[in-house]
């Protein structure tokens, strides 16, 4: 019984309490970017300063609302926001869209809705890692290497991948760059992100539970189970905390901008 516990609550913190964590965080933090590059710059900087977070956010939420069949309505990888002052039309503040509907009476559509809602939080972290692999592949090595063991931390075969292969510095500067306008554009969940994940949380819920209580009581693999979430959680983990460090600069740095305007 105590296992069992063990295993739901292991499973239910590697695929969604780190993501939540990590979307909330990085949601406060952006958006205080975003308001203070709004602040300096106008309405306009955040396309400019977070383009591709923006599209790898959209594009997040377009493919997984194809994998659980939603219907494509109509989508908008990048867009200018719009401001009507003057007028009584409301104000259109969205950098980007994907309508979609679904079937409220099928299972599968309706957990689809939680993994729609937070797809921003996996595409992003998947974007970053493929950016260290391809201009700094020891730091997406040493990253792996990490979360290869989340039980038996391997902190020195860790640091020697991160140290060993190294890209030239332009390789590096790009992809601080590159990562910064990722952070700034693809990290932001909105309200309608968190509402849309809401409708399919409990279902979810549920799902894992049943599912992890099911590998836990009946399969004998189930070790080798557990370990794999276990590193896919800790992989997630180490990319977000990276971004919430690079996130929290940007801001500290657009605050001084905008402090200075």
């Amino acid at each position: 019984m105590k296992q069992l516990l063990w295993n739901n609550l292991l499973v239910l913190f590697s695929l969604l309490g780190i993501p939540a964590l990590f979307a909330w965080l990085l949601t406060m933090i952006n958006r205080r970017t975003k308001a203070n590059l709004v602040n300096r710059f106008g309405i306009n900087s955040q396309v400019y300063w977070g383009c591709l977070g923006i599209v790898i956010h959209e594009l997040s939420h377009l493919i997984v609302a194809i994998i659980f069949r939603h219907g494509i309505q109509s989508v908008r990888l990048l867009k200018r926001p719009h401001l009507h002052p003057d007028t009584d039309e409301n104000d259109d503040l969205a950098l980007g869209y994907v309508n979609h509907t679904w079937n409220q009476h099928s299972f599968y559509q309706r957990v689809g809705n939680l993994f729609i809602g937070v797809a921003p939080i996996f595409g992003c972290t998947a974007a970053l890692l493929g950016l260290d692999a391809l201009f700094a592949p020891g730091l997406a090595k040493g990253i792996l290497a990490l979360a290869a063991s989340p039980t038996n931390l391997q902190w020195t075969t860790s640091w020697h991948d991160m140290t060993s292969s190294f890209g030239s510095w332009w390789q590096l500067l790009l992809l601080l760059i590159l990562t910064i306008i990722i952070v700034i554009g693809g990290f932001d969940l909105s309200p309608a992100d968190y509402q849309n994940s809401s409708l399919g949380l409990t279902t979810a819920t549920i799902l894992i539970v049943v599912f992890t209580t099911l590998f836990t009581l009946l399969d004998q693999h189930a070790t080798t189970y557990f370990h794999y979430i276990e590193s896919f959680g800790l992989t997630i983990g180490i990319i977000l905390c990276y971004s919430v460090i690079v996130s929290f600069v940007v801001m500290l740095l657009t605050s001084f901008l905008s402090n200075r305007a």
